[in-house]
């Protein structure tokens, strides 16, 4: 049996021991109590999936009656996100988030869309000419999939998850403009919270924590673990318990950013080392990562 799947299964039939490999530099191997935790009520739990896809972003979030997918990874990935939704019987999509146009963001879009229901699509405000865009704005069109384009911040409150988007605040930025143009997504379930920062740069960074915004349990960190200045600022103001990272063996986070994440004692989990998954509650979270 596929070794994803094993850990999949495992995680809907029992309490287990999660363990993991321990690479320094605060690096995750555990949650909060290494066992999982069943909730009784209506909606389940809910877990967080943030798939091993190299240097690009899809992560699918879901309790017993919503699914949500932010972003798609590159061309030819959505294959992987379908078999994940297969694997654990996700029959369609409530809303999709595209944070920007970037093809490792977009890229699997196509497959999706052409393959399982989605109800509703949210995307940044800046367009990127691309394959991969075009490609995306054709699958919508034919399938006419209600899509909106944020340039104001939106709020869903649906079946015990709370939605809150950050929309850029400019339409155009001068520097990394599709980067910058990213949709910073949370996601709160009881008490706690996910944040996933897009690839957010310095100016959509700074921008958002001026905001005030309140802290969160796990940190999805921007454009792939690269060192920023703010980040220092952004650790301060967020202050996560884990921080998750996308990256390859190719393409490493930088040395810096785990040095910050490591003297703020930020737990990091990297999905270059594996898939992630988190359960929570919405009192505990418990983390596994595949090896």
């Amino acid at each position: 049996m596929d070794l994803k799947k094993l850990v999949l299964i495992m995680f809907m039939i029992m309490s287990i021991l999660v363990t993991g490999c321990d690479n320094g530099n605060n690096e995750g191997s555990t949650g909060n109590s290494g066992e999982l935790t069943t909730n009784t009520e209506e909606n389940g739990d809910l877990r967080l999936y943030f798939f091993e896809m190299g240097k690009a972003d899809a992560f699918i979030i879901y309790n017993n009656k919503t699914t949500i997918l932010i972003d798609t990874g590159e061309k030819g990935e959505g294959k992987d996100i379908l078999q994940y939704m297969e694997n654990n019987k996700l029959n369609k999509i409530d809303y999709l988030f595209i944070t920007h146009f970037d093809q490792d963001h977009v890229g699997g879009a196509n497959k999706v869309l052409g393959n399982t229901t989605v109800s509703q699509i949210y995307t940044s405000n800046y367009p990127k000419e691309s394959e991969e865009y075009n490609t995306f704005m054709g699958r919508v069109k034919e399938k006419n999939i209600p899509t909106t384009v944020l340039r104001e911040a939106l709020s869903i409150d649906v079946n015990g998850i709370k939605i809150d988007v950050n929309a850029p605040a400019r339409e155009v930025y001068e520097e990394d403009p599709s980067n910058n143009s990213s949709l910073i997504i949370r996601i709160t379930y009881g008490e706690k919270t996910f944040l996933f920062m897009g690839d957010a740069m310095s100016d959509r960074i700074r921008e958002y924590i001026a905001t005030n915004p309140e802290t969160c349990d796990v940190l999805k960190m921007p454009y792939h673990g690269r060192y920023m200045g703010c980040l220092d600022d952004m650790i301060v103001k967020l202050k996560p318990k884990y921080a998750v990272i996308t990256s390859s063996k190719q393409d490493k986070e930088a040395q810096e950013t785990k040095d910050l994440l490591e003297k703020y004692k930020v737990t990091l989990y990297r999905t270059r080392k594996g898939s992630v998954l988190m359960q929570t509650d919405g009192k505990e979270i418990t983390v596994f990562q595949a090896s």
